[in-house]
């Protein structure tokens, strides 16, 4: 009798601890509008991405969160009657440090500040010659700020606007440009 209460009170011991070691775990997605800018040129476009979150809440004002997206769209235009552009959104990844500001139970702000990276595709189409793409990853420092409403005390839904960084100088020697990357997102994060 006395090894069976002995090993129930190290199960329960054990199972205490693992669910403290859950506490500040969250994971979320969110949908996101990148605006791609070409500076230099005439050219700004949007494209979409979808999010998905893993962090972890050290307390109620400080976090860490990484997340990896998937491009979900790609969008063209046209910069004269013979050259046409393509922009395709590919997979992107970033680490951010969180900083929160608690209004009220129910809602506050945060803002971010890490490194993010993102893979755009780039194509340029000649009328009478061949077409130019270019896979660039948009990268560097990141910064976002945000608004949380929490719908339940697990449950948040979640707006925020960032910069997302710019790429390295691309094109032709006499066409030099970076592509510069900011959107807004929304959406929803659980807290375990």
């Amino acid at each position: 009798m006395k090894k069976v209460l002995s090993v129930a009170a190290v199960a329960l011991a054990l199972s205490a601890t693992a669910v403290q070691a859950n506490e500040g775990v969250y994971v979320g997605a969110n949908y996101q509008v990148n605006n791609l800018k070409v500076k230099d040129v005439d050219v700004k476009k949007d494209t979409s991405t979808l999010n998905l979150i893993a962090g972890y809440d050290f307390n109620e004002y400080v976090a860490v969160e990484g997340n990896i997206g998937l491009g979900m769209s790609s969008e063209s235009g046209t910069v004269s009657a013979t050259r046409s552009y393509e922009f395709k959104q590919g997979m992107s990844y970033g680490i951010n440090a969180v900083g929160k500001l608690p209004l009220h139970e129910m809602f506050g702000l945060y803002a971010k500040v890490g490194y993010g990276s993102s893979q755009v595709e780039f194509t340029q189409k000649e009328k009478g010659a061949k077409s130019a793409t270019n896979k660039e990853n948009i990268g560097g420092l990141t910064y976002a700020a945000g608004f949380q409403v929490n719908v339940m005390p697990e449950l948040a839904i979640t707006a925020e606007y960032g910069v997302f960084g710019e790429s390295k100088e691309m094109g032709p020697k006499d066409a030099k440009s970076k592509i510069q990357s900011s959107g807004f997102n929304v959406g929803m994060k659980y807290k375990f």
